[in-house]
């Protein structure tokens, strides 16, 4: 099938603007998105339009697909203009097991629904291509391999038994983010990785494919009003590495999100230009020190939501308009970022945050077994390439989250492991050493966010072998108001180490650790107060229903006030949540969470300003005691 959303003539590349490109933050100028109408075949069965980027279970495709095993072939076919030298071919996101083959040719495989999927296409396979008039048609096809009940790769919120229902949704397989092609031959620029810091001090290390002995990179970045540099570098055993200082630099922040724009340029040895990206970085420092998170120096309070990004119409994709009206209305709020949870942002989503302020995690979906040695190698290997993906080069980027409530080796009757507390101790030390090698310098991380946590304090020894200036302590708490704070209200603002007992949610792994007394403690997911005025029969709630939007966000705001107040609560919270996740506001059968301070449709539930007052006033009280 041609793909009909790229009928361009003899001129098939559009202009792309970071308003439009699928990666705003590495732009090359001749691309072709690939998102729109494909040929999909569902077990064999005859092909049918399916629109990419949602996969065929959501609402807006409402394609068929069996449980349990199941394989897929996309196909399209598009233009580019004749002469390419080369291509990179980008799936953003595909679930689970991939082959992709251009002009019939197999060039790769991926295995993993959460990270990108990067494949170059040589010469040799785009003169398959059938040339006419100055392009050539080219033919695109994704065979796919899912199973909705593969307990052991990482599945995040989707259902791994039939209609299991509560915190679980409905399965996704395919493709689910977006797909395109640019111009890129043998030698080009690979992934790079920048570090910009409040102080204007820049590095930034940058892959390079094929033969560039002789070749050069240089990095350009200017801000609109003013100030700018260059670094240069020679490549090096396929790598170059730059390092200089922004004079009088503008700091990027929720409140000024100062970004600075520019290019990454591979000249070879005579100066001419090899391969160039449209780029830019935000100059800022997140750190945990002194007790407090710190902001380029200053202390940050976490005023976030938790985000799971499934949406009624589209599933586990965002489209621009899902994602702006989340951050739009959320901010309005007195919030200030998300907990993306159990699944991985776009790269557009992340442009937005950059673009807007607005601080985001990145989160490995968990698995239910992990149990076995291989299946947790393929777990780390993924969030390996997660992190390569999604935590490099966006300001907004504030934490890691690459472990969640023991997921993967949970006794639950979600999960069924026959885990022990070793088992899980020593996972969260494997997640907690490989995210510290791998993520950018000092970013913060939680090693099990929500209970059990493996903290710096261990069998009295104020430190265990992970970095006690990034692992964070995060707890989930959905107790209702009185009893958060008793539980949280009593504990002063600098506890004396081992102080704390034992709370009803198991917040300590049991294997002797206890707080420090130091660490920012933030209850990363809190709250869960549901909303729903319709019929609620088998809908999730944390707790009462209310009926009335004026009692949901009097209690509501009743609890943010609680935790503005609560001395040791230094680093901040999380709200559960910003959406509801699951839940069709015009489906009365409908189930799934309704804890979102919007709805499905992210329309607010709400329409006074208690909650956005209730915020403010928190913000406030935490500030009187640093």
């Amino acid at each position: 099938m041609k793909n009909q959303a790229l009928d361009f003539g003899l001129n098939p590349l559009p202009i792309l603007t970071r308003d439009t490109a699928p990666n705003p933050a590495r732009i090359r100028r001749e691309t072709l998105p690939l998102d729109g109408v494909w040929a999909l075949s569902v077990n064999g069965e005859p092909a049918q339009p399916v629109v990419v980027p949602y996969v065929p279970q959501s609402k807006l495709n409402g394609i068929q697909v069996p449980e349990g095993e199941v394989a897929l072939r996309y196909a399209t076919t598009f233009e580019l203009p004749c002469g390419w030298t080369g291509a990179m071919l980008h799936l953003e996101g595909v679930d689970h097991e991939a082959e992709v083959l251009v002009n019939g040719v197999s060039l790769a495989r991926h295995r993993g629904a959460w990270d990108p999927c990067e494949v170059f296409v040589p010469r040799s396979v785009l003169c398959l291509g059938l040339e006419a008039e100055g392009t050539s048609l080219h033919k695109l096809e994704v065979a796919v391999t899912d199973s909705s009940h593969a307990r052991t790769i990482l599945s995040g919120k989707q259902e791994r038994k039939d209609k299991e229902g509560a915190i679980f949704y409905a399965n996704m397989s395919g493709l689910w983010k977006s797909t395109w092609i640019e111009h890129a031959g043998e030698t080009r620029l690979g992934d790079f990785f920048l570090t910009a810091r409040a102080s204007g001090d820049l590095s930034a290390t940058v892959d390079v494919s094929g033969r560039s002995e002789t070749h050069f990179v240089v990095l350009r970045l200017a801000h609109e009003d003013g100030g700018g540099l260059e670094l240069r570098a020679p490549v090096l055993d396929g790598q170059a590495v730059l390092a200089g200082r922004m004079a009088d630099v503008l700091a990027w922040s929720p409140a000024t999100p100062n970004l600075y724009f520019g290019t990454l340029t591979l000249l070879d040895s005579k100066g001419r230009i090899v391969d160039e990206i449209e780029t830019y970085a935000g100059f800022r420092d997140f750190v945990m020190q002194d007790g407090y998170y710190r902001l380029n120096g200053e202390a940050f309070y976490l005023q976030g939501l938790l985000n799971q990004a499934i949406y009624p119409d589209t599933l586990y994709t965002p489209t621009d308009k899902h994602t702006l009206t989340d951050f739009e209305h959320t901010l309005n709020q007195g919030f200030n970022g998300e907990r993306r949870h159990q699944t991985t942002p776009r790269h557009r989503d992340l442009w937005l945050a950059d673009k807007m302020g607005y601080w985001l995690s990145v989160e490995m979906p968990s698995a239910r077994n992990l149990l076995d040695r291989a299946d947790r190698a393929q777990a780390l290997e993924e969030w390996r390439r997660i992190v390569r993906a999604y935590a490099w080069n966006h300001p907004s980027v504030f934490f890691l989250v690459p472990g969640n409530e023991d997921w993967g080796l949970l006794e639950h009757a979600h999960h069924e492991v026959n885990a022990t507390h070793d088992d899980r101790e020593e996972y969260q030390y494997e997640l907690g050493e490989l995210t510290e090698a791998i993520a950018p310098p000092g970013m913060p991380y939680a090693a099990n966010d929500g209970w059990r946590c493996v903290t710096i304090r261990k069998n009295t020894h104020l430190q265990n072998r992970l970095d006690p200036n990034r692992l964070m302590f995060n707890i989930h708490e959905y107790a209702e108001n009185a009893k958060v704070k008793a539980i949280y209200g009593r504990i002063p603002q600098w506890p004396e180490p081992g102080a704390w007992g034992k709370n009803p949610r198991h917040v300590f792994h049991p294997n002797g650790y206890t707080y420090d007394g130091r660490t920012p403690l933030v209850l990363s997911e809190v709250g869960g107060r549901a909303l729903l005025n319709r019929p609620s029969k088998g809908v999730f709630a944390y707790g009462r229903i209310h009926r009335e939007p004026e009692t949901w966000a009097a209690e509501l705001s009743d609890l943010i006030e609680i935790m503005g107040d609560m001395p040791v609560l230094r680093g901040g919270y999380v709200l559960t949540q910003t959406r509801d996740a699951g839940n069709d506001p015009e489906d009365e059968t409908s189930m799934g969470e309704i804890n979102g301070i919007l709805d499905g449709h992210g329309l607010p539930k709400y329409a006074g300003d208690a909650v956005r007052l209730a915020n403010q006033r928190a913000r406030e009280s935490w500030a009187k005691n640093i």
